[in-house]
């Protein structure tokens, strides 16, 4: 069975007792299986993960991830309590077409994080068949992948401040996506829809703008034009060109 690394941070590690173990494990395990086995024999843990409802931001290899993930090839799964801030959830991620999300448990999760929440927004864009008159075929997604996640979160953090917030969840699509599959998926917890369309709409409008993420377009008749915040190029433009001498 392969090895992966456990880290615990703040309370989660004082009652551990340490900030680190290594296990073994199978890669169908899920995060939440190994941390419920951990806490069945550490009953200081199980006091701890009790004490904040379970609330644990995990990010494995340097990707945020979640509880019902499976371990698969991981390395290092990272533990983490609520932040100092406050009990606001911040969930962020670019991923693969082939990673789904369970909007049900998005949802619940958002709806949960306070008794002050009233109201969960959802955005959710996809590939649209048809752009600017002209028959799409594919979309591909390309990511600055060391910056992306970076950038997703700063934008979450900064508008669930403004608009007042209790939870925020950016994940956006990469690779090669076909006409109708998701592309993006934003979705906010707050108070009423007062707060919750305005920081839909602002949020989706800076990840847009902001993200290191962009978008190339394969229309019909082998055209390609490359979508960069509002500007559309076709990419004939970088193709070399043969220069003829008369």
């Amino acid at each position: 069975m392969p090895e992966v690394t456990l880290r615990f941070y703040s309370i989660l590690r004082d009652a551990f007792g340490s900030g680190e173990v290594k296990i073994n494990v199978e890669g169908d395990y899920t995060i939440r299986r190994i941390v419920e086995e951990l806490s069945k024999t550490n009953q200081r843990l199980k006091a701890a993960l009790d004490a904040i409802g379970w609330e644990l931001m995990v990010v494995v290899d340097g990707k945020p991830s979640d509880l019902d993930d499976k371990v698969g090839d991981a390395k290092t799964i990272h533990l983490m309590p609520p932040p100092a801030g406050g009990s606001r959830i911040i969930r962020v991620g670019v991923l693969g077409k082939e990673r789904r999300i369970d909007f049900n448990k998005l949802i619940e999760e958002l709806g949960k994080t306070s008794r002050r929440v009233g109201a969960v927004g959802l955005f959710v864009g996809v590939v649209r068949g048809v752009n600017q008159g002209e028959e799409v075929l594919s979309l591909d997604y390309e990511h600055a992948g060391e910056i992306a996640d970076d950038v997703l979160r700063r934008i979450a953090e900064e508008e669930a401040e403004r608009h007042d917030l209790e939870g925020v969840a950016i994940y956006h699509y990469t690779g090669t996506l076909n006409p109708g599959e998701l592309t993006i998926v934003v979705a906010v917890a707050g108070e009423s829809r007062k707060n919750i369309y305005p920081a839909l709409e602002s949020l989706v409008e800076r990840v847009k703008h902001e993200a290191p993420i962009w978008k190339l377009e394969y229309r019909g008749g082998g055209k390609r034009v490359y979508i960069l915040g509002d500007k559309y190029i076709d990419a004939s433009l970088t193709q070399e060109r043969k220069v003829t001498h008369g």
